[in-house]
């Protein structure tokens, strides 16, 4: 746990940690208000829209992400899906059944994919655990049990450090590893 947190820290130092703390802080609370301004543009819920991209997430980049959650959020409205989002096909399927299912909550499922709903909604001690955090780890990006359960303890401690939340430090340093927010 240590060596991941002194390797997040030198991640964070080569970015700037400053220029890291803040964009981790905003991170996440820009991705909610996404998810309140698609949820407004096509009358869905704010949460549902953070469930549709939160199980789209998966091996999806940021910004391909952002485009597939708003292509199905207006597909939706208008009752029809295309399926073709350049997302894994599982991901497509599992957006359409959150937002075709009542109980949407069944959908959002493993521990990456419902860490990243809960800290899109506010939980500031969710720490998402995804192939990037692991790589900024030192490790593959394939992520097990014990990787994930020291990737938490790092942010945590970083968070510590730095007087920000696990969710936060865990989105600075993302952003550092990735060499910005995007």
């Amino acid at each position: 746990m240590i060596t991941v947190a002194n390797k997040y820290y030198k991640h964070l130092s080569e970015f700037g940690v400053d220029a890291a703390i803040d964009a981790g802080k905003s991170w996440y609370p820009d991705a909610w208000r996404i998810c309140q301004r698609i949820g407004a543009e096509h009358g869905l819920a704010a949460r549902r829209v953070a469930a549709v991209m939160a199980v789209t997430s998966p091996r999806a980049r940021w910004s391909t992400n952002l485009a597939a959650t708003a292509m199905l959020c207006a597909e939706h409205k208008a009752g029809t899906y295309s399926y073709s989002y350049n997302i894994l096909g599982a991901s497509a399927t599992k957006g359409v059944r959150v937002l075709e299912s009542r109980y949407y909550s069944n959908v959002i499922s493993g521990p990456k994919v419902s860490a990243f709903y809960d800290a899109i909604c506010g939980d500031t001690d969710s720490v998402t655990v995804d192939s990037i955090m692991s790589k900024a780890a030192g490790y593959s990006s394939d992520v097990s049990d014990r990787i994930r359960e020291e990737v938490v303890q790092a942010c945590w401690m970083i968070g510590d450090v730095f007087g920000v939340s696990p969710r936060d430090a865990q989105a600075a340093v993302w952003v550092a590893y990735r060499g910005g927010a995007a």
